[in-house]
């Protein structure tokens, strides 16, 4: 029952898609409006389609010949640039093969070169009726490349080795972090219009290369934890508006994200990865953010739909990431399950239905999403089988049930043998090809391999070629869909001076720390330490931190020499205060492989007890504590840690809730041998994990207190990975103000903590989380619940719960904080819940 559901919902979009051609464009079925409100001329000739779906070609005009409408130039970057009166701005290659043709006066690109106007050529039709019938007209040998995405490795002015490889057979998806860093702009813009020429050139159809990427701090903007504590819709919608315009001018048009899934485990590792543990404000921030960055807007912030600023939004992990057991990373096979002793599923549904399934401040209406990698588990088989999610029929059911149709696509390598085909370890890469063209995926992250073929081949022998091809045929045109709602086949090219003003700027720089300011919560004032021009005429210490020297965790990282550094840029904190530190002296260790003098814990001279008493301030920057649940080398469980000391797991449960089963035989001594399923013990126990790996900042910051005479501590507390909350028994006591911030130092500026530190801005940000007042705490909550913890309460009597935080007045009390401190919602509005049959 379940399968027909899907194929019908399969075939009734087909038809959709199908009418739509057939109708032709009218502002029924144009979500951006008639062709005159969405600055596209009207069509002289009626677009009609054949049943599939492919629409008759139009003859074009001699190019050049009676009323043109259009014109053409070279651009900086070398690639020709055609505007078309009131239409589209098109782009592309002279070396690519590609040519105009025109039709009413207008340029067109004859990207299949067959000399006529083909539907999907046609910027004039809609999206649907271009996708289908570019989708319509492929053969399976051209379908099955563009079942996979893989990941860009040629970052460069050519494209060569894998890329070239993977291009040329077809494949038009991958993944790059090259082209978002600081410093490599110019050749993201050489390399974006490299490949896009490439693409443009390369097969029949002139399909354009779709590049993504992860999340990402470009131009120092703030993380989804810190989106989250300023607990506001514009905040997010504006941020998204940027990063829209940021990734697009560096090449990006797809954002593998954002991730929404809501963070209820709080030993989460990926937490800081996520928005909140609220299903109400991840609700909201997936709608705002994803609105902003899916839609292009004029200058009057009118939204014009998808366009030349609009990036797709593949919403993750479809669904319950949030609740993995132990709080361990699913991308291994520790943390290949997810458990709801709640019963509370459906409230990991809400980010995604009622949030980026159901946007309401962008007419592109919903995004992408991607299935998580774990399996969702039930005894019952109340969350289906036990399986990953791209390979969930009750998951991917629920997604076509409740009508969505976006563009799926999974996450990495789940097809591989390794850790992350969870459920189906079985089966060969060929057959969970197969599988995944049944649920109703459209694209297989994280690789490039011709299994893609081979499983499109097994689906035919199992449900015949005529129902293969409509399942292989839907997932193309979900796909290249995707790639004309961004404009890329009108034009993929772009600017190196666009690119130079829209990212890694002073402009950007100066947006960002606003951004920066709006997200630093303060937990903690004693005696108003922190209140407006408070930092005036102040004196500070700064003390210098001793790092260790240690190995890198793999073969590229190398390692990391022993080094001395204050734990405030001094540089920084001298525009502020009068600054007093320690005295570094010249490295006594033994020379490293170069034969340089290393140092050691003895090569500094502290400030005198009496130096540091007569500060007003001393300022100690500090990174959270946290430790992943993982084995020992006998194989143990090891508790995950959210505090500096070592933990020990008196209280945890002795008897996970999720476990692979394997059928043993055993000899019961009477009956002789028989097999019986085993669940594996995945607890922890009883057991120990040592201190924290920044346990030394503990040890300085209790130094401090006991040196500071009538000084006051400032701890600035970072979160940039791991999960998002942390035990603070052992910090908050030795503070006068905390101010708690999701960032790391390589991209969160200095001066947005010194500001705040200084009284010059005042602090705003909230708490998306709850903070456990002990690890019992965290071990007595439910794994999917959110705000079920017994929080911390410091020596002022706050309490650090979720939606906590102090400005100079004391604690915020604004309408963000009556809005997200109802109770949590446990179901969606928008959809009707069920579990798996």
């Amino acid at each position: 029952m379940k399968k027909m559901k899907k194929l019908l919902a399969l075939l009734l979009a087909l038809v959709m898609a199908a009418s739509l051609a057939a109708c032709g464009p009218s502002e029924e079925s144009d979500p951006t409006g008639s062709p005159a409100a969405s600055g596209q001329p009207e069509q002289s000739q009626q677009v009609t389609a054949s049943k599939d779906g492919v629409v008759a070609p139009i003859t074009p005009e001699e190019l050049g010949s009676g009323t043109v409408k259009w014109s053409e130039e070279k651009t900086a970057d070398g690639w020709y640039k055609v505007t078309n009166q009131g239409g589209a701005t098109l782009g592309y290659s002279k070396d690519s093969g590609v040519s105009l043709i025109q039709v009413d006066g207008f340029a067109f690109k004859d990207l299949d070169r067959d000399g006529v106007l083909d539907g999907y050529e046609d910027w004039r039709n809609t999206d649907e009726v271009r996708a289908r019938d570019l989708a319509s007209q492929m053969g399976v040998d051209e379908m099955t490349p563009l079942f996979t995405h893989g990941g860009w490795r040629s970052f460069g002015s050519t494209i060569e080795g894998d890329d070239l490889t993977y291009v040329q057979e077809g494949g038009r998806g991958g993944v790059t972090r090259s082209a978002i860093n600081e410093g490599n702009t110019t050749m993201a813009v050489d390399w974006t219009n490299a490949l896009q020429a490439l693409c443009e050139g390369t097969g029949s159809w002139g399909i354009p290369a779709t590049i993504s990427v992860d999340p990402s701090h470009i131009s120092n903007t703030i993380d989804q934890n810190s989106l989250a504590a300023t607990m506001s819709k514009d905040e997010a919608f504006a941020l998204g508006v940027e990063h829209g315009k940021q990734y697009r001018a560096v090449g990006v048009t797809m954002l593998l994200g954002p991730q929404i899934g809501i963070g209820t485990q709080p030993t989460m590792t990926r937490a800081t990865g996520t928005f909140t543990e609220d299903p109400a404000l991840g609700r909201d921030l997936a709608d705002a953010y994803i609105s902003g960055l899916q839609s292009t807007f004029d200058e009057s912030g009118s939204d014009l739909g998808w366009g030349e600023d609009s990036v797709y939004a593949i919403a993750k992990h479809y669904v319950g990431d949030g609740a993995p057991e132990g709080g361990r990373n699913d991308h291994m096979d520790a943390g290949k399950f997810d458990v709801f002793p709640g019963n509370n599923f459906a409230a990991h549904l809400i980010p995604f239905h009622d949030g980026a399934f159901n946007l309401s401040m962008s007419s592109t209406k919903e995004c992408g999403v991607m299935p998580n990698y774990a399996i969702s588990y039930s005894r019952d088989g109340s969350l289906g089988e036990l399986v990953g999610g791209g390979y969930s029929t009750y998951k991917m059911d629920f997604l076509y049930d409740n009508d969505y149709q976006g563009f799926i696509l999974t996450d990495w390598q789940i097809t591989n043998d390794g850790q992350q085909c969870f459920g189906v370890e079985d089966l060969t890469m060929t057959e969970r090809f197969a599988e995944l063209y049944k649920s109703g995926c459209h694209q297989i992250g994280g690789t490039a391999d011709n299994a893609a073929a081979e499983g499109y081949e097994l689906v035919v022998d199992e449900l015949g070629e005529e129902e293969a091809l409509k399942i292989l045929r839907n997932a193309v045109y979900h796909f290249v869909l995707s790639q004309f709602q961004c404009g890329l086949y009108e034009n993929a090219y772009i600017s190196l001076d666009n690119a130079i003003d829209t990212v890694w700027n002073n402009d950007t720089d100066a947006a960002a720390k606003e951004q920066q300011l709006k997200s630093v919560i303060m937990l903690k004032n004693s005696g108003s330490v922190i209140a407006q021009g408070s930092g005036e005429g102040k004196t500070v210490y700064v003390p210098y931190q001793f790092t260790p020297a240690s190995e890198g965790s793999n073969a590229s990282s190398g390692s990391t020499a022993a080094s001395w550094k204050p734990v405030v840029d001094l540089e920084a904190a001298a525009k502020y205060f009068t600054v007093v530190t320690d005295t570094l002296k010249d490295p006594s260790g033994e020379p490293d492989e170069d034969g340089n003098p290393t140092y050691t814990e003895n090569d500094i001279v502290r400030a005198t007890a009496a130096q540091v008493g007569a500060c007003d301030l001393i300022l100690m920057h500090m990174d959270a504590p946290n430790q992943d649940s993982a084995q020992d080398e006998e194989g143990n469980w090891l508790p995950a840690s959210l505090q500096y000391g070592e933990y020990t797991a008196d209280n945890a449960r002795r008897e996970s809730l999720a476990g692979t089963v394997t059928t043993e035989t055993v000899n019961d001594g009477y009956y002789g041998t028989k097999s019986q399923d085993v669940k594996e013990n995945r607890s922890y126990a009883g057991n120990t994990v040592g201190r924290d790996k920044n346990y030394a900042q503990l040890e300085l910051l209790q130094y401090l207190n006991g040196i500071k005479g009538g000084a006051k501590i400032v701890v600035m507390m970072s979160k940039a990975s791991g999960p998002s909350v942390m035990v603070w028994s052992e910090v908050e006591p030795l503070a006068d103000a905390i101010l708690f911030y999701y960032g790391s130092t390589s991209w969160f500026f200095e001066e947005s903590l010194l500001d705040i530190v200084s009284g010059k801005v005042e602090p705003s940000g909230l708490l998306p989380f709850q903070m456990p007042a002990s690890m019992d705490a965290v071990e007595a909550q439910d794994e999917d619940v959110p705000r079920d913890l017994e929080c911390y309460k410091d020596a002022d009597g706050n309490v650090y719960d979720f939606t906590f935080g102090l400005n100079w007045s004391g604690k915020i009390s604004d309408e963000r904080v009556t809005t997200y401190s109802a109770e949590p919602l446990t179901t969606p509005a928008t959809i009707e819940f069920h579990y798996a049959e």
